[in-house]
C-alpha cells in the first residue's frame, strides 16, 4: 500500500509539474509574441516614415518644374533642360510630360524621356486618373499600368504647379518586382517590405524586398497617403526580431519544465540577483551613453544679434544606447552663421561615429563657403566615397547678416530631414518646408538638389527638431506635426528660445520617447518697433 501510495503521489506531482510547465510555456509564447508585434509595429512604422519623405521629395521635384515652367513662360526649351537632368539620374526609367485636355483626350503637349511622346493621347483608367489633376490642387497617382518588364505608374499634378488648363506627369517604368540589389545590407535587411498603389496584389507591387508577393504570415500593414490616393505598405520579418532563441523559448521551457520546476526556489532567487544587476548594468550604460552623445554635440556659441537655446534628451526604451542626432551653430566669414541640425540612422556607437564625421565634414565644406544645396551634395559624396552605409537626414541654413532694418535672410537646403517651424514676431507659424530632397546615403542621388529663401525680421524664432520628438506609437506623423505646430503657435508673444524649448518638449511628452530627441532653437534679437516677419521665398 505504501508503494502505491507513493506511485500515486509520483503521477499527482508530474501531472502538477506538466499542467504548470503547459502554463509556463503558453505564457513564454505569448510574452515573446507581443514582443515580436510591438518590434515588428515600430520598425514599420520607421520604413512608413522613410518612404513618405522619399515620397516629398518627388512632389519637389515636380514642383520645380512646374516653377522652371512659369518662370519661362512655358518655355519648351527650359522644360527639356530640366526634365533631362531628372531622367538622366534613373537610368531611362522615367518620363516627364506637360499634358493638356483636347477633344480626343489628354494630350502630351512637351516630353522628356522615352515613355512619352510629342502629341500621344492618354486615355483610360489612366487619363481618368490624369484628368483628375486638373482640379484636385494635388498629386494624383495612376494606378500600375501595363505588365511585365513595361509595368509603370504615373503622377499627376494640375495648377497651381502646373501652368493653368496643364497637368504636370511624371511616369517610372517599375519593370518586374525585384528586390533590390545590396538588399541583405540594407538599414532594414531583417525585413520584408512591398509597398503596393492600392490593395496588396503582385500587379499593383511598386517596390519589393522578395518576390513572394504579396506577404503572408505577421504582416503589418500601414496607410501611406500620395496625394488624393492612399499607398499600403507591408512589412514582414525576415527572421524573428526578438531573436532566435527567444522565438524557440517555448519549447525550452516546454523542455525543461520539470526540472526547473523542482529547482524553483533557486531559479527565482538567481533570476532576482541577475536582473536586478542587469538592470543597475543598463543603467549605467545609459548614462555613460548619454554622456558620449552630450559630448558629442557642440556647446551653442555666443554670436551676435542672435540668441541660441538647445536641448538633447536621450530615448528612455530598453537597450538605448547613444544615437546619431545632432545639431550645430557657427559663424561664417561676412558675418553669415551656419545653422544645422540632423540625424543619422541606428542607436548605437557606430552611428555616433558616423555622426560625429559628418559633423566635421559638414563645418570643413561650409567654410569654404559654398550655397546650402551644393553642401549638401558634396556632403552626400563625402558618404559614398567614405563607404558609409548609413542614411543621414540634413538641414542646413545660412543665416545672412541683417539689413539696416534688422531683417535677416536665410537660405537653406533639405535632405530628407523634418521641416522647422518659424515663429515669427506676431506670433504667426511657418513651416520651412521647400527645398527638400533626398536624404543622404539614399541608393537614389539628386542631380541638382533644391534651396530656398525666407525673410525674417527681428524677434522671429526657428525652432528645429529631430524626429524623435514628434514620432509616437499608434499616432500618425501628420497628427504630431499639427500637435508640435499648435504648441508653438500657443506660446506667448516674447517667450525666449529656452523657454520655447522647454514648453515644446513638455507639451509633446519628449521625456517618454524611445527615440532620441535633438531641439534648436534660434532667436533673432527683437528691435524696438519692428513689425512682424513678412517672409518671401524664392527657390533655385
Amino acid at each position: 500500500m505504501r508503494s502505491r501510495g507513493v506511485g500515486w503521489a509520483s503521477i499527482v506531482t508530474l501531472l502538477t509539474l506538466l499542467v504548470l510547465t503547459g502554463l509556463g510555456a503558453w505564457g513564454t509564447h505569448q510574452v515573446v509574441n507581443n514582443q515580436e508585434d510591438r518590434l515588428l509595429r515600430e520598425r514599420a512604422n520607421e520604413v512608413g516614415l522613410i518612404l513618405t519623405s522619399a515620397v516629398t521629395s518627388l512632389t519637389s521635384q515636380m514642383d520645380v518644374l512646374g516653377g522652371v515652367l512659369r518662370s519661362t513662360n512655358d518655355s519648351r526649351a527650359a522644360f527639356d533642360r530640366a526634365g533631362e537632368a531628372i531622367v538622366n539620374t534613373s537610368n531611362d526609367q522615367v518620363s516627364l510630360a506637360v499634358m493638356t485636355k483636347t477633344a480626343a483626350g489628354l494630350t502630351v503637349e512637351m516630353a522628356v524621356g522615352g515613355g512619352l511622346r510629342h502629341g500621344q493621347v492618354i486615355g483610360g483608367h489612366r487619363g481618368q486618373a490624369i484628368e483628375q489633376a486638373l482640379t484636385s490642387g494635388t498629386l494624383v497617382p495612376t494606378t500600375v499600368f501595363g505588365s511585365g518588364a513595361n509595368r509603370s505608374i504615373g503622377l499627376a499634378i494640375g495648377p497651381p504647379t502646373a501652368p493653368p488648363g496643364a497637368v504636370l506627369y511624371r511616369q517610372d517604368r517599375l519593370g518586374l518586382p525585384r528586390p533590390p540589389s545590396g538588399a541583405n545590407t540594407a538599414p532594414f535587411a531583417e525585413l520584408k517590405v512591398a509597398l503596393y498603389a492600392g490593395g496588396p496584389t503582385a500587379q499593383q507591387a511598386l517596390a519589393a524586398t522578395t518576390l513572394d508577393l504579396p506577404l503572408t504570415g505577421r504582416v503589418k500593414t500601414l496607410p501611406l497617403t500620395v496625394g488624393n490616393t492612399t499607398w499600403t505598405l507591408q512589412v514582414a520579418a525576415d527572421h524573428p526580431l526578438v531573436g532566435s532563441a527567444a522565438e524557440k523559448g517555448q519549447w525550452i521551457v516546454l523542455g525543461g519544465g520539470i526540472i526547473v520546476s523542482l529547482l524553483v526556489a533557486i531559479v527565482v532567487a538567481t533570476e532576482s540577483r541577475r536582473r536586478r544587476s542587469a538592470l543597475a548594468l543598463y543603467d549605467s550604460e545609459h548614462r555613460i551613453a548619454e554622456t558620449l552623445q552630450r559630448s558629442l554635440l557642440p556647446h551653442p556659441p555666443q554670436l551676435e544679434s542672435i540668441t541660441i537655446a538647445t536641448r538633447y534628451v536621450a530615448g528612455g526604451g530598453p537597450g538605448q544606447q547613444v544615437g546619431g542626432d545632432w545639431f550645430d551653430v557657427f559663424a561664417l566669414d561676412g558675418g553669415r552663421i551656419g545653422i544645422v541640425i540632423g540625424d543619422v540612422a541606428g542607436h548605437d556607437v557606430s552611428a555616433a561615429a558616423v555622426m560625429a564625421q559628418v559633423q566635421a565634414a559638414l563645418r570643413a565644406y561650409a567654410t569654404e563657403g559654398p550655397e546650402p544645396a551644393v553642401l549638401l551634395s558634396r556632403l552626400d559624396l563625402h558618404l559614398s566615397t567614405s563607404q558609409i552605409d548609413r542614411l543621414v537626414t540634413v538641414f542646413y541654413g545660412i543665416l545672412h547678416p541683417p539689413g539696416d532694418d534688422g531683417r535677416r535672410r536665410l537660405r537653406y537646403a533639405n535632405a530628407g530631414h523634418l521641416p522647422p517651424l518659424v515663429r515669427h514676431a506676431d506670433g504667426w507659424v511657418e513651416e520651412l518646408d521647400a527645398a527638400g530632397s533626398l536624404l543622404l546615403g539614399a541608393p537614389v542621388t539628386p542631380v541638382n538638389r533644391p534651396h530656398a529663401d525666407v525673410e525674417l525680421r527681428p524677434g522671429a524664432t526657428l525652432l528645429l527638431f529631430t524626429d524623435g520628438l514628434v514620432e509616437a506609437p499608434r499616432q500618425s506623423l501628420t497628427q504630431r506635426l499639427v500637435r508640435l505646430h499648435t504648441a508653438v503657435a500657443a506660446t506667448p508673444t516674447g517667450m525666449g528660445p529656452d523657454e520655447l524649448c522647454e514648453h515644446v518638449l513638455d507639451e509633446m511628452q519628449a521625456s517618454r520617447r524611445r527615440d532620441d530627441v535633438a531641439v534648436l532653437a534660434v532667436q533673432l534679437t527683437q528691435v524696438t518697433g519692428a513689425e512682424a516677419s513678412v517672409v518671401e521665398r524664392a527657390e533655385t
